[in-house]
């Protein structure tokens, strides 16, 4: 397992030690702007909670959660923003040192590793903190009726740890069209790039 050090609040600019890239590596081109790039990547993801509470109120006959306890759903939704981040970090490789933390200004946090991955690691990595989102829904849809509670916390956390990867969610698809399986992809200070 990587060594994961919480790093605090940082600058959008801050830099970590990084690795040479080899001869012949490319990069990967991302949209720009970034932010506004990512918001197509929220739409399937959205469609997917909103359909699991209509599906749950058609299933029950009434609306399925208690909205009180959707405020503590959004808080505990925010509180697992470091997990998130650390759930990137778990993904890379033993001996590595994966650097995480919160960027305030941007109101972003990041997980900053510059050591070379494997294209399918790449994958699994940018993809695991979508659990945070799917256990959630998970819960809510298999809830009996009776707990409306759990629902009114479950439902507002999985639409955060569902929408919360749409960087994410971007980047798979930016090294889906670019990169070719068996690649590797190297995260520098200046960008990402990838090289067989």
């Amino acid at each position: 397992m990587p060594e994961i050090k919480w790093v605090g609040m940082k600058d959008a600019d801050a830099a970590f030690p990084e690795q040479s890239l080899p001869y012949g590596a490319k990069p990967l081109r991302a949209p720009d702007p970034f932010s506004a790039a990512t918001l197509p990547y929220g739409l399937l993801p959205l469609l997917l909670c909103f359909g699991a509470l209509f599906f749950k109120a058609w299933l029950l006959g009434r609306f399925p959660m208690e909205t009180g306890y959707i405020p503590l759903g959004i808080l505990l939704g925010l509180l697992l923003i470091p997990v998130h981040e650390y759930l990137h970090g778990v993904c890379y490789p033993k001996g590595s040192t994966v650097y995480v933390g919160l960027i305030p200004k941007k109101m972003a946090a990041f997980a900053v590793c510059h050591v070379p991955i494997s294209w399918r690691r790449f994958m699994v990595m940018s993809l695991l903190p979508a659990i945070l989102g799917l256990v959630p829904l998970l819960a809510f849809l298999f809830a009996p009726a009776s707990w409306g509670k759990i629902m009114g916390v479950c439902w507002p956390l999985a639409v955060m740890g569902l929408l919360s990867p749409m960087p994410d969610y971007m980047c798979v698809a930016c090294v889906r069209r670019q990169v070719p399986r068996g690649a590797w992809l190297q995260t520098t200070n200046s960008g990402c790039f990838w090289y067989m």
